[in-house]
């Protein structure tokens, strides 16, 4: 049976669609296929000090756990450290690398991407113009047992932005340093930042919180205000656990 609307009950209807509208969070993509989100709704809390912890983690190399390139070229190396994994009330890892771009997923054809692009990531298939996210070298997340989507904290060009692991690399060999477009473009607005145009120097922070996962994440998308949640909540706890308070 087809029911017809009495135009009476037209205004009300709008009135509906609108307010369903405005609940919704809504994602535009501008010209170049980014997100045009602001990045601040994924970054660090104002009050964590970013600086400090960027500090702490250059200080606190004394357990090394693993190593890989961060490129195929193998012209450098990056340490991943576990000083921070047996904390009073975090447990995470952490490294520096550079940060090349995954376009895996939704946007697997991005403009500037190498030919190897992939329709899905690791735990779905994301979307790279609108998902913050890090990825790490599939061994590496098998052996330390790092839950698919678990929260990263992401020091870049002097400020901290929130991330979720939802890659792997499995390349010969297998490589680290590596993120989203949204991340890439949140960490580096102005390096024009594409499928072929990461960020260089080997001097971005990467820490991984294995257990911790948002709410809300979904096989293309995820709830980035929960996101941001989950991440202040982790980087106060750690640095309560470091004493930088």
């Amino acid at each position: 049976m087809i029911w017809i609307m009495p135009p009476a009950f037209a205004p009300l209807y709008a009135l509906v669609l609108a307010s369903v509208a405005l609940a919704a969070p809504m994602i535009l993509l501008n010209d170049r296929g980014s997100s045009t989100a602001n990045s601040s709704a994924f970054a660090a809390a104002s009050s964590i000090n970013v600086a400090a912890i960027s500090a702490a983690a250059n200080a606190s190399t004394k357990n090394e756990v693993d190593s890989y390139y961060t490129s195929q070229a193998k012209d450098h190396t990056s340490k991943i450290y576990g000083d921070w994994s047996n904390l009073p009330h975090v447990s995470a890892f952490h490294f520096m690398a550079d940060m090349d771009i995954d376009c895996d997923g939704v946007y697997w054809n991005c403009p500037g991407n190498s030919g190897d692009g992939q329709p899905l990531t690791s735990f779905g298939a994301l979307d790279s113009r609108v998902v913050p996210w890090y990825v790490l070298p599939e061994k590496f997340a098998d052996d330390k047992n790092i839950t698919g989507n678990a929260l990263g904290a992401i020091i870049c060009d002097g400020k901290m932005v929130y991330a979720i692991f939802g890659d792997t690399n499995g390349a010969t060999p297998q490589v680290i340093g590596e993120g989203s477009l949204e991340l890439g473009r949140a960490c580096f607005p102005n390096d024009n930042i594409s499928g072929d145009n990461g960020h260089g120097p080997a001097d971005v922070t990467y820490i991984v919180f294995g257990k911790e996962v948002p709410t809300g994440v979904g096989n293309h998308t995820i709830d980035i205000a929960a996101l941001k949640t989950l991440g202040d909540q982790q980087v106060q706890l750690l640095v309560q656990d470091l004493k930088l308070d």
